[in-house]
């Protein structure tokens, strides 16, 4: 093959791999260890904004509701403006910075409503409860990678927590 040609396909793939790492979506991995490095959750197309992370958080909002008003059938894995607006009335309540996104702060005050419960131990996963304050699920946590899943209270199956 004639050098230019290879030079123009190498070059070619080059820019080809550099889009693809601009436009990507944040990676898809898992809630894992004490949540506080979780993605963004947000409606902004720099955050993540569907699939089972959102589900965990929208479990989270889901329990410590206090109105009592919101149903398991808000546990849809979308982050719209349901769960946006929901998601500054729980940050609101939970005294933190009121924006409408998950981000650190709300993650971390998340992670301090989680307790164990040693009756959903497994010999690969330590279990877990996030107690709201209205309603509780379980969560566990893989011992081998501290990746977590959690007893989705929508459907009422064990669900990860990528996206």
């Amino acid at each position: 093959m004639n050098k230019r040609i290879l030079r123009a396909l190498i070059a070619i793939a080059a820019v080809f791999s550099l889009s693809l790492m601009v436009a990507a979506p944040a990676r898809a991995d898992s809630a894992a260890g004490s949540w506080s490095d979780n993605h963004e959750l947000c409606q902004s197309s720099s955050c993540v904004r569907g699939g089972n992370i959102v589900r965990l958080w929208q479990s989270i909002v889901w329990a410590d509701d206090l109105t009592g008003n919101i149903g398991t059938s808000f546990i849809d894995g979308e982050f719209g403006s349901n769960t946006a607006a929901k998601t500054r009335t729980w940050q609101d309540v939970m005294n933190v910075g009121v924006d409408g996104s998950v981000g650190p702060q709300s993650w971390s005050k998340a992670y301090g409503a989680v307790n164990r419960n040693t009756g959903y131990d497994t010999s690969t996963q330590t279990g877990y409860f996030y107690y709201g304050y209205n309603h509780t699920f379980p969560l566990r946590k893989q011992n081998s990678n501290g990746v977590w899943t959690f007893l989705n209270p929508r459907t009422n199956t064990w669900t990860g927590t990528s996206h």
